[in-house]
């Protein structure tokens, strides 16, 4: 079985139900329609640095503890 994607962006309106108005199958068609609920993303404006990153936290195991751990950081400093 041989299937096609199209993609096609809604919003359910005020009585619950979706209109597909446009898409590339003829009548007669048989389709399977799957719909995922789009995540709303918080605006990252009003988030701290510590807040915006905090999935990150703890994920890089053998990273350095600070900058200073590397020579090249510090060479010529002062100069």
């Amino acid at each position: 079985m041989t299937m096609y994607a199209h993609r096609i962006e809604t919003t359910i309106n005020e009585t619950g139900t979706i209109q597909l108005d446009t898409h590339p199958f003829a009548a007669g068609d048989k389709v399977e329609i799957i719909i995922l609920k789009q995540e709303t993303q918080p605006s990252t404006s009003n988030l701290s640095f510590t807040q915006a990153t905090k999935a990150y936290c703890g994920k890089i195991k053998q990273a350095p503890a600070d900058l200073s751990t590397n020579p090249d950081y510090l060479k010529d400093f002062g100069k």
